[in-house]
């Protein structure tokens, strides 16, 4: 199973290296979609998507869908990172790419990781403009990001620490 994953795997990494684009056109994915709202910065686009994965099997359907619809058929880039559970394994298990976005693979699977995430997949997709954004371009990855993940729920709240003493919580004063 796990050969048949990295083969999959390979292929959309060389195909998505620069464009974001797949080979085959799924019709329907069965979870919801939770986009962003795009972000305009000096003449680039940056848009996500996050969704429901149930196992990283699943993870080249998903991407042939997404990537088949008109709007991202012409993105520059097309960045993701995925978590899933499995069943067999206690590790998560993960995936990313950085679609010709040095390190924002990697950006995206510590985000999915520090937020929680389980069987998530969140891919960015970006429109270059023609003008170099240096570090921006990670605020706004992130950005787009968190928005779609915060859109679907998908981030776990973080816990309340109890009997944590300070400025935030005082706690009992005894004489």
């Amino acid at each position: 199973m796990q050969v048949i994953v990295n083969y999959f795997l390979s292929k959309f990494r060389l195909l998505t290296s620069t464009y974001c684009v797949g080979t085959a056109t799924a019709s329907e994915w069965p979870h919801d979609i939770y986009a962003s709202s795009r972000i305009s910065d000096r003449k680039s686009i940056f848009l996500a998507h996050a969704s429901t994965l149930p196992n990283a099997t699943s993870f080249p359907s998903f991407l042939a869908y997404l990537t088949s619809l008109p709007t991202l058929k012409r993105a520059t880039h097309c960045m993701y990172a995925y978590r899933t559970s499995d069943l067999l394994a206690s590790q998560p298990v993960l995936g990313q790419n950085d679609g010709g976005e040095s390190g924002s693979g990697d950006r995206l699977a510590r985000l999915l990781e520090l937020a929680g995430c389980e069987n998530t997949v969140v891919v960015v997709s970006r429109w270059y403009g023609g003008v170099h954004l240096g570090s921006d371009r990670w605020r706004l990855i992130s950005s787009v990001a968190n928005e779609a993940l915060s859109l679907g729920g998908f981030k776990r709240p973080k816990p309340q620490s109890e009997g944590k003493k300070g400025p935030a919580n005082p706690g009992k004063r005894h004489k």
